[in-house]
């Protein structure tokens, strides 16, 4: 049998981790510091900007896009957090 997640977020908490990820991209962007991430998570921090303007900015507030930027600003916070 498929063991269930030990943690599951709620929406607010999504929230809150996808503006932490925004902020953190933030600061690498007014420090510069892009050159040592990986292509892998230069590609994942293209992904979350292109999301996350469309969800917010451009109010295309779906459930995919939403979902989709759940999940990318998980992953990009794991890459971030190994690579810094």
């Amino acid at each position: 049998m498929l063991r269930q997640q030990e943690y599951i977020l709620n929406t607010e908490e999504e929230f809150q981790q996808i503006e932490s990820v925004k902020d953190q991209l933030k600061d690498l962007h007014e420090n510069g510091n892009f050159f040592h991430f990986s292509l892998q998570t230069l590609e994942l921090i293209r992904r979350f900007n292109n999301l996350y303007i469309e969800y917010f900015e451009k109010g295309n507030e779906s459930a995919s896009n939403f979902n989709q930027l759940v999940i990318i600003s998980n992953n990009l916070e794991t890459h971030l957090v190994r690579e810094n």
